[in-house]
């Protein structure tokens, strides 16, 4: 398991040229995107891509790039654009939608070829699918990082988060610390997909693959909203009847629904913030899953 990248920023057409000639099929991409209130009506200012299995992610500045980032051509007509919508590279990516939001309404975009790994991640349950993980929690519980690797990685990500409001991914040159911030945001994906490739079942992997689709689809409409309180919810509902919580469950829920809102009292719901457990439009990265109340005290009644 990657516990460190290294990281080059792609700013000029010639660095960007050199970068999609190495890229081939073979090649599995990690994909995420940084940039103020990330969808139509923020900015994009960071595609940063892992080429799977290297130990290299690529930053590539579209604030300095713009149109150039999508439209830099190889003697072959390959782009950056036709990369990302060609159906044939596999692509992951943790909460795709408010990413294809912003590529789709500032740059024409489509992503295709995009399994969302948070997706992945709720179909692989084996128990209640009602709401979807954010990237901190799933890293926290679902890798076995250490103490140290994980501290430092959470704690990253909670710096950059409370200048999100200074719109830090414009800022250049970027900040040693907003670079690894960038780098975390992809470097566990890989081992994550392991694990929820491993443990799912293929109804339900054609499911999330399908899903992932649906997600690009609904990011493209101008009725999507970056910032819904329904983004909480996974697309097949509990995936189980009569749920009854435990004790130690429903501890759990109050606890995590309690640092949920310390975080949003703390950093707000920026773009990049994951409104789940605290990445993007309410970024989905953060302490706590998202849990329905209602549905808490429906379940309290069981007992």
């Amino acid at each position: 398991m990657a516990t460190c990248l290294e990281s080059t920023l792609i700013g000029t057409v010639s660095e960007l040229r050199k970068f999609l000639s190495i890229l081939s099929k073979s090649s599995a991409l990690y994909l995420d995107i940084e940039g103020w209130n990330l969808s139509r009506h923020g900015t994009v200012s960071i595609i940063t891509i892992l080429a799977h299995p290297s130990n290299q992610a690529q930053l590539i500045d579209v604030s300095a790039l713009g149109d150039l980032a999508f439209s830099t051509a190889l003697e072959d007509g390959k782009t950056l654009q036709s990369i990302l919508e060609d159906r044939s590279f596999c692509k992951y990516i943790w909460d795709v939608r408010n990413d294809a939001n912003a590529l789709w309404f500032h740059y024409g975009v489509s992503l295709g070829g995009i399994t969302d790994l948070q997706l992945l991640e709720n179909a692989s349950r084996s128990d209640d699918k009602t709401y979807v993980r954010g990237l901190d929690k799933c890293v926290q519980n679902d890798l076995k990082l250490g103490f140290m690797k994980t501290n430092r990685w959470l704690r990253t990500k909670q710096d950059i988060k409370k200048l999100m409001c200074t719109d830090v991914f414009s800022i250049r040159p970027l900040e040693p610390k907003t670079i690894e911030y960038c780098q975390n945001d992809i470097i566990h994906l890989p081992a994550l997909r392991e694990i929820y490739i491993a443990r799912i079942k293929p109804e339900w992997l054609d499911k999330a693959k399908e899903e992932s689709e649906h997600r690009v689809t609904q990011a493209r409409s101008p009725e999507y909203n970056p910032q819904s309180e329904g983004k909480k919810l996974g697309p097949w509902g509990s995936g189980s009847k009569g749920r009854i919580l435990t004790i130690d469950q429903m501890c759990e829920m109050m606890e995590e629904e309690q640092e949920e809102a310390i975080e949003r009292d703390l950093f707000g719901y920026d773009d990049d913030l994951e409104f789940l457990d605290g990445d993007d439009g309410w970024d989905q990265e953060g302490p706590g899953d998202y849990e329905d109340w209602g549905a808490l005290h429906s379940d309290w009644d069981k007992y």
